[in-house]
């Protein structure tokens, strides 16, 4: 029997080697598989990766790496950013200078330094938008508006209100974090209906208030006028004496003698008297 074995072993003499090589590879295989997530990483577009390596050192702060594929060792972990401009809206509540509250309604755009992505990992982490960007553009819409009365928030120009808001995230932001902070912009200031009933109402008596001015501000112009043809009037008779109606009748003479009508023009023998016309067709 030992010699039919030694025989067979003879007749295929790399069996035994081929069928360890085949184990090995299937072996390497299945761990491929099972670890392939956590070796090769997909980083999609407009997107950047940190690494976190727990053995090495933890994040890695002076390097990330961009869009695409990326091989790592399995036991380290990689962080995705999105790099690209975020736009965020928001309801914000809001108490104006009066204690009135309103809602203002935001929309706001940010994008974090691709240079910086591994501090900011390091020091805030991935959600750094709601713990840096939502609670200072929270705080400089509250203290903005506080500054305006109820009236003049509904009247002054939108432009103002925003750049305030914009000023004073990146004072508190841009300045003090690795993100940049693009524009604030409000799309929307919603009152108590009551309260913008009322302001809608002293709006329209405001407007109302400048016609009667206006209407004024015309009656007198017109008085002014006329005391001014009354002293020219006077001073025409002081220094001419000649009645003014007497003049008037003598312009109109000379304008009607002077027409191609047929008339007739009598002369009243009194200096006083004004002329008569009788007029043909």
């Amino acid at each position: 029997m030992n010699q039919t074995l030694q025989q067979e072993k003879e007749r295929i003499p790399g069996r035994p080697y081929l069928l360890e090589v085949l184990i090995v590879v299937m072996l390497l295989l299945l761990l491929a598989g099972v670890f392939f997530k956590f070796i090769v990483i997909y980083i999609p577009a407009g997107h950047k990766g940190v690494l976190f390596k727990p053995i090495q050192g933890g994040t890695v702060t002076d390097k990330h790496w961009n869009e695409g594929l990326a091989l790592i060792f399995p036991w380290n972990q990689m962080f995705i950013y999105d790099t690209r401009i975020i736009t965020r809206q928001d309801t914000i509540n809001a108490l104006t200078e009066d204690g009135l509250q309103v809602q203002a309604e935001l929309s706001y755009r940010y994008r974090p330094e691709i240079d910086s992505l591994g501090l900011i990992h390091k020091n805030i982490g991935q959600d750094y938008s709601e713990k840096i960007i939502v609670p200072h553009v929270t705080a400089a819409t509250r203290d903005v508006i506080s500054r305006y009365r109820i009236d003049a928030l509904y009247t002054t120009s939108r432009t103002d209100i925003q750049r305030d808001m914009l000023a004073r995230v990146r004072g508190q932001v841009d300045d003090h974090y690795p993100i940049t902070t693009i524009d604030v912009v409000v799309r929307n200031i919603v009152l108590d209906e009551v309260v913008e009933g009322a302001i809608s109402s002293k709006l329209v008596k405001e407007q109302e208030m400048l016609a009667y001015d206006f209407i004024i501000e015309k009656e007198l112009k017109e008085e002014e006028r006329k005391l001014i043809e009354a002293r020219g009037i006077r001073l025409f008779r002081d220094t001419s004496g000649i009645d003014i109606l007497q003049w008037k009748g003598i312009e109109a003479t000379q304008n009607l003698a002077t027409s191609p009508n047929a008339k007739v023009v009598i002369i009243g023998t009194d200096t006083g008297e004004l002329p008569v016309i009788l007029g043909g067709n």
